[in-house]
């Protein structure tokens, strides 16, 4: 099933890998570099999941996810938040992410968790 999925990292090398991996399942993937625009594109693209890192420069992950909960437009999109810090899935846990990965993850572990997110 085509999804719109928005990813949002600050590391090129992580968006491009997803992009690759995403694209070849889910068609329709979005990257966004700088945290501080995930808000704006999120409105522009009207996401089926978000896939945002924790620990970026300007905005965390953390932080735009409760921006995004407390939107009632967006408080519903499913939301899978990585990370390799050790705190990572309580921050997660505690902003109301959907699923929690942490860095370095496996391909196949995303696409499954994007799969059940997406049908849901």
């Amino acid at each position: 099933m085509k999804k719109k999925i928005v990813v949002c990292d600050d590391d090129a090398a992580i968006l491009n890998v997803l992009e690759l991996a995403l694209k070849n399942e889910f068609s329709e993937v979005y990257l966004v570099s700088k945290s501080r625009e995930l808000i704006a594109s999120v409105e522009e693209i009207d996401p089926d999941i978000i896939l945002l890192d924790i620990e970026m420069p300007w905005l965390s992950g953390d932080d735009i996810l409760l921006e995004l909960r407390s939107s009632e437009k967006h408080q519903n999109i499913p939301v899978i938040m990585m990370s390799a810090s050790s705190r990572g899935k309580q921050i997660a846990s505690e902003c109301g992410a959907d699923a929690f990965l942490a860095k370095p993850f496996e391909l196949d572990d995303l696409l499954l968790l994007v799969d059940k997110l997406g049908q849901a």
